[in-house]
């Protein structure tokens, strides 16, 4: 089991658990060629070589990294059959890779050896969380602290027009995530039940090699660090229990109540 691969929902403790695997078994973290994709347009080519060279790395052949459903599944290019033009939803995804990047996604997949699925049931703490990211990643790009740790934990007001596109992307991330049946998971988690100790390496069905445990410590409340925290997390509650539509996933009071992840389950 020595290539880990986490796949998980946006803001579920992904970086923590990068580092806790890292240190118990040994193995180095790597950023995937998708998130560079994601962040800087690399074309599909490109993406090719530097995935052969990802998938080659190091004489011991090991490591951990993640992915999230939006760095794989492209937004939604529906045709509008009024005007024949191509719609693209950058609040929807499609829950199928298009033809480009299929094999590309198949390529990393297949050697991968243990792929461990995490998923927040809490999705208004998930959108506050991912909201946050996004307003500190604008209000200066060169700093790390927006999406990875150490975060900032100053305290800033979120624009409400901006947060309603965060609960509308959120939203559809977790729902491609879900209906998805490309990416197929050994182990399934909640980031509810991680306890943020030594103890996580047994939920996840890891041995650990080393008695070393996670350097990333989780942020701050966002109660503390989001000024207007109370009227986003109204606005996220009502939203989220309004519209969610796929049957496998019920959400009451802004978290997710019931959750058929057949789909993720490798085996099934």
């Amino acid at each position: 089991m020595n290539k880990i691969h986490i796949y998980s929902t946006p803001r579920s403790g992904t970086h923590y658990l990068e580092s806790l695997i890292s240190g118990m078994l040994g193995i180095p973290i790597l950023e995937t060629p998708f998130e560079e994709r994601n962040a800087f347009n690399i074309s599909t080519k490109e993406l090719s070589i530097a995935i052969d060279e990802f998938n080659a790395f190091g004489p011991i052949d090991s490591k951990v990294c993640k992915t999230h459903p939006n760095w794989l599944f492209p937004y939604d290019t529906s045709i509008d059959a009024s005007s024949d033009t191509i719609l693209v939803d950058k609040s929807k995804y499609c829950d199928k890779p298009d033809r480009d990047m299929l094999p590309l996604i198949k390529q990393f997949t297949e050697a991968n050896d243990y792929t461990i699925g995490v998923i927040r049931l809490n999705i208004t703490e998930a959108v506050l969380s991912f909201a946050l990211a996004y307003h500190n990643y604008r209000l200066d790009k060169s700093k790390t602290g927006s999406f990875r740790p150490p975060y900032k934990n100053t305290t800033v007001t979120i624009p409400m027009e901006d947060f309603e596109q965060n609960c509308k992307k959120l939203l559809a991330i977790y729902e491609v995530m879900i209906s998805q049946t490309l990416i197929q998971c050994d182990k399934i988690v909640y980031y509810e039940d991680l306890s943020f100790d030594s103890t996580d390496a047994k939920l996840l069905g890891l041995t650990p090699i080393h008695a070393i445990e996670s350097s990333v410590k989780q942020a701050k409340s966002k109660k503390i660090t989001i000024a207007n925290y109370d009227e986003l997390y109204e606005y996220a509650v009502k939203f989220f229990t309004a519209n969610q539509q796929l049957h496998t996933m019920s959400i009451a009071n802004g978290v997710i109540t019931d959750i058929n992840l057949t789909n993720l389950k490798k085996g099934k």
